[in-house]
């Protein structure tokens, strides 16, 4: 899995729900058109030591590093189009990063394990792993 990371904040004068109706708006638009698989907008609630980090964490999935190139084709030949233009013009502090699914990859934990659903992990005193259905 490829992911794609936007960070970004409403520009002044654009509400939050504005803004996150348009992003929902254009990844609908994405992934109707397949050229992303899922997505999550997350709203920065606590950014620690990242001061300046922007409000907003939209992570865009890929299958493939191959998937994504596609999809940037599109969006590059579209960008000027709607949904993904109107967008553009309600954010500010608007940054990019890409990331590879090392996870899944390995197959493994740490200690050579088979991975588990993090949905059944939980952690214990020394940061081990512990199955919670055992």
């Amino acid at each position: 899995m490829t992911s794609y990371h936007v960070y970004f904040t409403a520009k002044e004068g654009v509400t939050d729900q504005e803004l996150l109706t348009q992003v929902h708006r254009f990844m609908g638009d994405q992934i109707t058109n397949s050229h992303a698989v899922s997505y999550r907008v997350l709203r920065m609630t606590n950014k620690a030591s990242f001061a300046d980090l922007p409000d907003f964490h939209l992570i865009v999935d890929y299958r493939s590093e191959a998937d994504l190139q596609i999809g940037f084709r599109n969006m590059k030949e579209s960008y000027r189009e709607e949904p993904h233009s109107t967008l553009m013009k309600m954010v500010s502090a608007f940054r990019v990063a890409f990331s590879e699914d090392e996870t899944q990859s390995a197959g493994q934990d740490g200690g050579g394990h088979p991975l588990r659903p993090v949905s059944h992990m939980t952690f214990g005193k020394k940061d081990d792993a512990r199955d919670l259905r055992q």
